[in-house]
């Protein structure tokens, strides 16, 4: 026995050091888990109220998701057309046959995520004049949740055990005078197990859809992977063949890499800390178990027993040390720490890391146990030790079916939808074009640049300050949303709230303040603009003064005048139709009424004052490239055409 003695000591002082070392990292420590699919928006907004009926509805998604398994379904019930995916599959629209009844109606949406789980939610919004109050926000979460973790946890222990079971016998036969005894492999019996488990999981995530539906999609092929790999595993070791059984393990946890939630944020290095945190995870519980049951076989075996347990030591030493970089590296990746006490996932996820934490205490005090000889058996604390794997394996499980926390400040592709009727605004900072629409408790800035190469490798900035109606300033939190486009979201107040704006365009374009008025609540009047559309093509002639800046620290350009008439100024127009994708009306100005256009596909926004009989007065348009400001001087009747 002594002359295990110096073994032991190295052995223990190691394990201490690393201890120490994993203890201190342990809270930054994440288990992999399945990327699921969160919704971020919504229109109509989760919990507004419109004023009419949705043509249809959208739901936009923090990653592509797949119409497979997709369903939407309105309650009351109303009748909805075939979903469409837009926007890099990120958005679901559903048409909106019917005319909605006045008053809430609940949404009850189900997607298949990018991992191939089936995620599930639901939210209000209402239709009608008044304001309704809602307070049930919207909620995102996993089909069949429970049995979906149930089987998980069976297929990571099928994993474990198989694994566990391949190293444990190869610390075995390295064990001096090896006693006979040995114990019933469960390789095989567990392996089933996995398959069924494979299976069922599949069956889950292909609901009411087609095999083929399966094989067309990277996660249906994933899940047919596993299934493949517990099944050729079982054949192998129905061969006796374990080196190959484990080679076909080994898909399995190649496939869950790469559907777990790291890989969405870094397809490389993601599913290969997966790999190796399952791996190593695996490893350590599996291993664990098959030396507790061979200490069981060999009873009164005290130096060989002795001997395994040191050759586990250093094996589960390197095995854990793996699993919490891995983890710790996995959750910088996933998890701001600010979630961790206040998100569903946190608080799972704070629990695990308790319960490893206990777990390297009984595996530190079972290694010191090997150091006194004859003073106690090291077996009690290492059944606890893995009894506790266990329970941190089920956590680990439920955690697959969580959604990582959204972070709150991180770019979005593309704008949210916007709900509702729609305040817009334009102007320009310097050379730098400022397209702005306001909708219910959202606002949207665009910004453009001239443009010499891509527009996507064009860097912007922004920065926002709000004073409401009633003097009260603030600035803006800003989400990017795509190349030149800042969201966030505001509940305006009734009446005149003024935006300042600090933009930039990196170092070649010109920037600066600028300022912008939100009149809110919008009143829409496609009306309006078509009355002045008519009163301008029956004016026979007037003249047009006219300045154009693209940079408006230089000024706001050199005078200009045109003698036009009203359907050669209108052949020119964007709303030379009578048409605008967004139309409301401003309030009166000196007597005279005032109208607000938008044409947000091409950042360019219009203001018109209007004379009594309709005819234009002034006009500000900004585009991406220039603002433009007119006025417009008709001739008195009573002086024969001239103008005034």
């Amino acid at each position: 026995m002594t002359s295990f003695a110096p073994t032991v000591r190295r052995s223990v002082v190691a394990i201490g050091s690393f201890v120490s070392l994993v203890l201190a990292l342990l809270l930054g420590a994440a288990a992999p888990a399945s990327a699921h699919a969160t919704l971020l928006f919504t229109s109509p907004a989760a919990d507004a109220t419109v004023a009419d009926s949705p043509k249809s509805l959208v739901l936009v998604f923090d990653q592509p998701v797949s119409l497979r398994g997709t369903s939407v379904r309105l309650e009351p019930s109303a009748r909805l057309g075939t979903a469409a995916l837009s926007r890099g599959n990120q958005a679901v629209t559903v048409p909106v046959s019917t005319t909605l009844a006045e008053g809430v109606h609940t949404v009850d949406w189900q997607v298949t995520a990018r991992d191939g789980d089936i995620m599930t939610g639901d939210y209000q919004f209402a239709v009608g004049p008044r304001t309704v109050a809602l307070a049930s926000g919207q909620t995102t979460a996993a089909k069949d949740a429970v049995p979906t973790t149930v089987l998980r946890w069976l297929l990571f222990a099928a994993l474990a055990i198989v694994l566990g079971e391949a190293a444990g016998r190869r610390l075995t036969v390295r064990v001096p005078a090896t006693p006979a005894r040995r114990p019933h492999s469960w390789a095989l019996s567990v392996t089933l197990v996995g398959t069924a488990a494979a299976l069922a999981l599949t069956s889950l995530q292909l609901g009411d859809g087609s095999l083929s539906s399966l094989t067309s999609t990277r996660p249906g092929v994933l899940s047919l992977i596993e299934v493949a790999g517990f099944a050729v595993a079982a054949v192998a070791l129905l061969a006796r063949h374990r080196a190959w059984a484990v080679t076909s393990l080994g898909a399995v946890l190649v496939a869950e890499a790469l559907r777990a939630h790291p890989q969405a944020e870094q397809s490389v290095v993601g599913p290969l800390l997966t790999f190796v945190h399952l791996t190593a995870a695996a490893l350590w519980a599996g291993t664990l178990l098959h030396v507790l049951r061979t200490l069981a076989a060999w009873r009164g075996e005290h130096s060989p027993s002795r001997t395994l347990l040191l050759a586990y030591a250093r094996l589960a030493a390197w095995l854990f040390t793996a699993v919490v970089v891995s983890g710790l590296i996995s959750a910088l990746l996933l998890v701001p720490l600010g979630d961790l006490a206040t998100t569903t996932y946190g608080q799972v996820l704070l629990i695990k890391i308790a319960l490893v934490a206990v777990v390297a205490g009984l595996a530190l005090a079972a290694r010191r146990r090997l150091r006194r000889a004859g003073r106690g058996s090291p077996r009690h604390p290492a059944r606890a030790e893995n009894g506790l794997l266990a329970v941190v394996l089920a956590l680990s499980t439920t955690l697959t079916v969580l959604s990582v926390p959204a972070d709150a400040d991180r770019s979005l592709p593309f704008a949210p939808p916007l709900d509702g009727p729609v305040v817009p605004a334009g102007t320009r900072a310097g050379e730098i074009g400022i397209s702005a629409r306001a909708a219910a408790s959202q606002l949207v800035i665009d910004l453009t640049a001239p443009q010499i190469g891509g527009s996507e490798k064009q860097s912007y900035g922004l920065k926002a300050t709000l004073a409401d109606p009633r003097g009260t300033r603030r600035a803006l939190k800003l989400r990017g949303c795509g190349t030149g486009c800042f969201y966030t979201p505001v509940t305006w107040r009734n009446g005149t709230s003024r935006l300042t704006l600090t933009a930039s365009a990196g170092d070649e374009w010109a920037g600066g303040r600028a300022g912008l008025a939100v009149i809110w609540p919008p009143r829409p009047d496609s009306a309006l603009l078509r009355e002045a559309v008519a009163a301008m093509r029956k004016t026979p002639s007037f003249t047009l003064h006219e300045l154009v800046t693209s940079n408006t620290a230089l000024g706001l350009g050199d005078l200009k005048q045109l003698p036009l008439t009203g359907k050669e100024f209108l052949a020119s127009e964007p709303y030379g139709s009578g048409i605008a994708p967004v139309i409301t009306r401003l309030p009166v100005e000196n007597g005279h009424r005032r109208l607000a256009l938008a044409y947000p596909a091409e950042h360019t926004q219009l203001d018109l004052t209007l004379d009594a009989d309709g005819r234009i007065l002034h006009e500000a348009l900004t585009a991406p490239n220039h603002l433009v400001t007119r006025t417009f001087v008709y001739p008195k009747p009573d002086e024969g055409g001239h103008d005034h």
